[in-house]
């Protein structure tokens, strides 16, 4: 193709891959020569092969690049060289079935850089240091095949000046503890989903400091410990995912959170009675979650769920709560209610741990809080 620019400008060029077509080989190298692309989109290329060209430095107009759903002989590593033009600010590569990797080390880090949205792509290896010292706003490297320590320096907080949503969700092989130097965060972070990992020890104190983070997951990894009491300042907190860990303790610190919509703390050690004041600040619009299954609550559920607007799932099933201490009201105006049998004789189902496999699996039912919080689309 020959684009003749002599009498007119061509400008800003989008060079377009998104129809589902029968492209193969790999890419041209001159695709890194072209001085005026802006966008770069490749889609639905199941046959391509190889990885991203180097890029000149002499293109100074490239914004994004865009690589989604790609076939897996299309990977390898991110050219260094892409990562350091000067206008370069939104990095997607998501829901590819080759393997890809980040460079070990970039020179000179866009200023410009954004948004790196690099889930569900196969990436491997330790989380490079340049992306805390990048920009960022948003950091997503869900369900991809990083290791090693999830934050590797407490001090690597302070390099995220800007970050409005880090989701390491789902890598597995990510260890260690969350810094006290996460609280520092607070005055920009809103999402924060680390789940699905090997994340050890407690909640710190420093948590509190959060105070415009809008979903904290932490579900499916060996944390420990009870909740911090600085989470009532956690006040703009909407989603609380806390779920397969060995969080033990009260749970009252939950009623001073007075905008959250989904509490889904499935399969730990909490103890003690439900607070009746969760959701009470709640806007009658939106659908709420309460999942607090096999943990070790004891005593009355609280009569006020039965009044709560748009309670569409609420499950207690494998604790300690007294014999029929659901009262038909929670029946009728809950949507979809889950309890242990001895103490909800007006549930339609329950579950019966003595019962055959059906009443097992209901026992066991939990909510699949990425996909219920949209989390997949980032």
């Amino acid at each position: 193709i020959l684009l003749n620019d002599e009498e007119i400008m061509v400008g800003r060029l989008i060079v377009n891959f998104r129809i589902k077509n029968n492209l193969t080989g790999t890419l041209p190298p001159e695709l890194g020569h072209l001085v005026d692309i802006g966008n770069l989109l490749i889609e639905q290329q199941k046959h391509l092969t190889g990885s991203l060209p180097p890029m000149m430095p002499s293109i100074t107009l490239l914004e994004s690049v865009g690589i989604l759903f790609n076939g897996p002989d299309f990977g390898g590593e991110i050219p260094k060289s892409l990562l350091e033009l000067p206008s370069f600010t939104y990095l997607t590569i998501k829901q590819n079935a080759g393997s890809w990797s980040l460079p070990d080390n970039v020179d000179r880090i866009s200023p410009n850089i954004t948004n790196l949205d690099l889930s569900t792509s196969g990436f491997r290896g330790t989380i490079p240091r340049w992306i805390y010292e990048s920009n960022v706003v948003v950091l997503d490297l869900a369900f991809n095949e990083f290791q090693g320590p999830i934050f590797p320096e407490d001090e690597i907080i302070d390099f995220l000046p800007r970050i409005e949503l880090l989701s390491y969700h789902g890598n597995r092989h990510l260890y260690g503890t969350l810094p006290d130097a996460l609280g520092r965060l607070g005055g920009t972070l809103k999402v924060l989903a680390l789940g699905n990992n090997q994340i050890g020890g407690s909640v710190p104190e420093s948590i509190g400091n959060l105070s415009n983070l809008e979903l904290l997951s932490l579900d499916d990894n060996a944390m420990t410990g009870t909740l911090p009491s600085s989470m009532t300042s956690m006040t703009s907190l909407r989603h609380l995912v806390l779920s397969s860990n060995s969080f033990h303790g009260s749970v009252t610190v939950l009623e001073s959170m007075k905008n959250l919509t989904s509490v889904l703390i499935h399969s730990n050690e909490f103890s003690g009675t439900l607070p009746g004041g969760i959701f009470g600040g709640v806007s009658s619009d939106s659908s709420l979650y309460l999942d607090v299954g096999n943990n070790r609550f004891s005593g009355d559920i609280p009569t006020s769920y039965g009044n709560v607007p748009n309670l569409t799932f609420f499950g207690a099933a494998r604790n300690n709560f007294n014999d029929n201490t659901v009262n038909n009201i929670t029946c009728d105006n809950v949507e979809f209610t889950i309890m242990d049998c001895s103490a909800c004789s007006c549930c339609n189902v329950c579950c019966d741990p003595s019962d055959d496999l059906s009443s097992r699996e209901i026992c066991d039912f939990h909510m699949d809080s990425f996909r219920l919080l949209g989390l997949e689309c980032g």
